[in-house]
C-alpha cells in the first residue's frame, strides 16, 4: 500500500542523514511503496541515499566500504523492477564507483558523495532539456493530452504555461495521480480538463497532440508506462493524433517486450469489494509498441524511428 503523507515527506524533505543499515533499510521499503513520485524522482532519491550512506557507514577501509555500498545500490536496483532509471543510474554509479583508486576512506567519501552529485545533476538536466524540446514541439495555442503523473511532462507544461496552451488530464487510477498533475497546472493557470480513463477516446482527438512519460524504454523502443498509456496510443492512432514520449535516455534498457517485468500491486488500491469467485487485479504498467509511438523525446534529441534511439551508455547490466 502507498506510504503515509509523513512516510513521502520524509523521503524528500529529509532533516537528519541515515546513520544506520536498519534505517537504509527503511529508505528502501519507502522507495519500494512509492506510487507519488515520478522514476527519474525515485533514481535520484536512491543516488542521495547511497550518498548519505557513504558518509555515514562505519567501514574504516575502503574495500569495505565500497562493499558496502555495492550491496545496498544492488537492493536498490531490485525493489522496482519496471522502472530503469533506478536500475541505470544507481548500476552506472557503481560502475564508476569500481574505477576509484584503493586510498584513504576519509578522502574517498567525498569523491562517491560528489560522484552520485553528478549524476542527479545530470538526470535534472535532461529533465530540463526534454521540456524545452517538447515546448517547442508542442507549440504555443496547443492542446496537449497526457496520462499519469511524469516530471517530465510536468516540466514540459511549466515551460508552456504562459503560451496558452490547454490541457486534457486523465483521473489515472487507482491512484488517481492525474488529479494532482490536474490540480498543479490549473494553480499555473493552464486551462484544465479532467477525464476518467474509460474516456480518453473521446476525448484525445480533441488534443494537438498526447505526451506520456516513461518508466522504462525497452530495447525495441516500446514503453513500459502506466497502465492505460497502451490504450491512449491506440486511441490516438485511430484518430490520427500525434502520439509523444517524453523519456531521459537512462530509461533503456537491453530487455525486449517478452523480457519485461510489470509490477502488480495490492488489489485493495482499486477500492472494490471481491464477491465469492471474483479475482480483482491491480498491474501498474503497460507496454506500448513503437509503431504507436510518433516520436521520442529525449535530452540527446528527437528520434522519429525507434531503431535510432541511443543507449545510455555504461549502464551496470
Amino acid at each position: 500500500m502507498l506510504g503515509s503523507p509523513l512516510s513521502i515527506i520524509r523521503l524528500f524533505h529529509r532533516s537528519c542523514p541515515c546513520s544506520s543499515l536498519s534505517t537504509m533499510k527503511d529508505e528502501i521499503k519507502i522507495l519500494a511503496e512509492d506510487r507519488e513520485h515520478g522514476a527519474s524522482e525515485l533514481a535520484r532519491r536512491s543516488l542521495a541515499l547511497l550518498a548519505e550512506r557513504a558518509q555515514t557507514s562505519p567501514a574504516t577501509t575502503c574495500g569495505d566500504l565500497i562493499a558496502e555500498l555495492n550491496l545496498l545500490a544492488d537492493q536498490f536496483r531490485q525493489i522496482r523492477p519496471s522502472i530503469a532509471p533506478v536500475q541505470n543510474l544507481v548500476g552506472r554509479w557503481q560502475s564508476l564507483l569500481s574505477r576509484f583508486p584503493q586510498e584513504e576512506v576519509v578522502s574517498l567519501r567525498p569523491k562517491i558523495v560528489a560522484l552520485a552529485q553528478q549524476l542527479q545533476d545530470q538526470s535534472q538536466q535532461a529533465v530540463t532539456a526534454i521540456a524545452r524540446q517538447t515546448a517547442a514541439l508542442v507549440g504555443r495555442g496547443a492542446t496537449v493530452m497526457t496520462h499519469s503523473l511524469s516530471s517530465t511532462v510536468v516540466a514540459s507544461f511549466k515551460l508552456l504555461k504562459d503560451q496558452g496552451v490547454d490541457a486534457i488530464i486523465t483521473e489515472s487510477r487507482p491512484l488517481l495521480e492525474g488529479c494532482r498533475l490536474a490540480r498543479k497546472l490549473s494553480e499555473w493557470g493552464i486551462a484544465t480538463t479532467l477525464i476518467t480513463d474509460a474516456q480518453m477516446g473521446l476525448f484525445v482527438g480533441k488534443a494537438k497532440g498526447v505526451v506520456v512519460g516513461a518508466d522504462t524504454l525497452l530495447k525495441d523502443g516500446s514503453v513500459i508506462n502506466k497502465a492505460g498509456t497502451l490504450l491512449l496510443a491506440l486511441a490516438a492512432r485511430h484518430q490520427n493524433i500525434p502520439f509523444y514520449v517524453a523519456s531521459e535516455t537512462f530509461k533503456r534498457v537491453s530487455a525486449s517486450p517478452t523480457q519485461a517485468q510489470l509490477e502488480e500491486k495490492a488489489p485493495e488500491e482499486l477500492a472494490l469489494e471481491s464477491p465469492p469467485g471474483i479475482t480483482l487485479r491491480n498491474i501498474y504498467f503497460d507496454i506500448t509498441p513503437p509503431n504507436l509511438i510518433s516520436a521520442y523525446i529525449t535530452e540527446q534529441g528527437i528520434y522519429r524511428q525507434a531503431s535510432k534511439l541511443p543507449f545510455y551508455n555504461n549502464a551496470r547490466e
